[in-house]
């Protein structure tokens, strides 16, 4: 079944309710406050993919970037619409240099070109792991290889 067509909508920083609506149907394992939303909303990072059945929108899945960083901090599908490839599509929209994600989504993320970088981390309660995008790595590789040791770009 293909992903059902989207539209992005904007968050405001006052959308804390309609984002904790959708972690909460999507049981997101981790706390989502409202300083994190509204800081994310503030910058421009609080993102909701919304789907229209007829007349009506309907929220399908939210996302809250560090627009700064380009660091994906949460992606939640709501359950009605997982195992559809929104969540895909989503992301692949999004297109985040980085995602901090929780280490039991290390496999969705490298089947989406992401691949770990340095070791997974505990966050307060759950492992977490950092990806890169596959393609920034080879990047990184050429711009040192031009630079030599002084590129500040060089991987350890």
């Amino acid at each position: 079944m293909p992903p059902p067509n989207f539209t992005i909508e904007i968050g405001a920083p006052q959308a804390y309710a309609r984002a904790k609506s959708l972690l909460n149907a999507g049981r997101h394992p981790v706390f989502i406050g409202p300083n994190m939303v509204a800081r994310s909303a503030r910058q421009g990072g609080l993102l909701f993919a919304v789907v229209r059945r007829g007349q009506i929108p309907r929220d399908a899945a939210v996302a809250l970037v560090n627009v700064r960083t380009s660091t994906l901090l949460v992606l939640n599908v709501h359950p009605h619409f997982r195992g559809a490839g929104l969540g895909s599509k989503f992301l692949e929209f999004l297109r985040p240099n980085f995602a901090r994600v929780l280490a039991t989504t290390v496999p969705w993320f490298q089947q989406r070109d992401y691949a770990p970088l340095g070791e997974p981390r505990m966050g307060r309660s759950l492992l977490t792991q950092v990806m890169v995008r596959q393609e920034l790595l080879g990047l990184a590789g050429r711009m040192a290889q031009h630079f030599g040791e002084t590129c500040p770009c060089a991987l350890p």
